[in-house]
């Protein structure tokens, strides 16, 4: 599972190197270094600051959402605006950690997201099961396998 970290305080750098040894961890300094350098695939998430120069952390969210709208998205924030969270929570945040966090927030916000990618994919894959048993030939007919499943 791939990890990017979005945030410009290079502190925090710091600290999530540490709380995630043994990630595979990508930092950024701010949202359009992300953006422009994006990593491809369905093992990512992001943890993005809500608050940072340029392109705040909820317009980051929804460019991703745009582009990768299977990419999970867990928002990081010293704020206690909770406009700015509702706004993410709209825009498609799948968790919310705040600042200042200790690894075990950042390790169960991560927890759930990889628990809620894998029922996704355990769901698409019973679906696509069910999906593949049932073909019809071109007079409608359903088909009888030798095991007594309907194809």
């Amino acid at each position: 599972m791939k990890i990017l970290f979005v945030d410009d305080d290079l502190m925090t750098h710091a600290v999530m190197k540490d709380i995630l040894k043994g990630w595979e961890l990508i930092i950024a300094s701010c949202a359009e270094e992300a953006l422009d350098n994006f990593p491809e695939g369905y093992d990512l998430i992001v943890l993005t600051d809500i608050h940072m120069p340029g392109m705040g952390g909820v317009e980051f969210l929804r460019q991703i959402k745009k582009r990768y709208p299977y990419v999970q998205v867990i928002m990081v924030s010293s704020t206690e605006d909770t406009r700015n969270l509702l706004e993410a929570y709209e825009a498609g945040a799948n968790d919310f950690v705040v600042k200042p966090f200790d690894k075990q927030d950042i390790l169960k916000a991560l927890e759930n997201t990889i628990e809620k990618n894998r029922r996704w994919k355990d769901a698409l894959g019973q679906l696509y099961l069910q999906k593949s048993r049932k073909s019809k030939n071109y007079e409608g007919q359903v088909y009888q396998r030798k095991d007594g499943l309907e194809l």
